[in-house]
């Protein structure tokens, strides 16, 4: 069984979903009939927003973690 995870696997994790939305949003950018592509980054803009919401509400430092970002920008 895992045991909790540490802050600074949490920012890496972050860091991850964060470049891999940001590399959609240049895709999509790219194509923009490409259905897969807009799904794509859909998804990466849903996760980062569920995320930022609950540290939010669990007082979390977002710029500490990396998720001071306007995730409607993803979307």
């Amino acid at each position: 069984m895992m045991g909790r995870i540490s802050e600074e696997s949490l920012k890496y994790i972050i860091a991850r979903l964060v470049e891999n939305a940001n590399e959609a949003v240049e895709e999509c950018e790219k194509d923009k009939n490409d259905a897969f592509i807009q799904v794509r980054r859909l998804a990466y803009s849903e996760v980062l927003d569920i995320l930022k919401n609950e540290l939010d509400v669990r007082d979390a430092d977002l710029k500490e973690l990396g998720l001071d970002i306007d995730v409607d920008k993803i979307a």
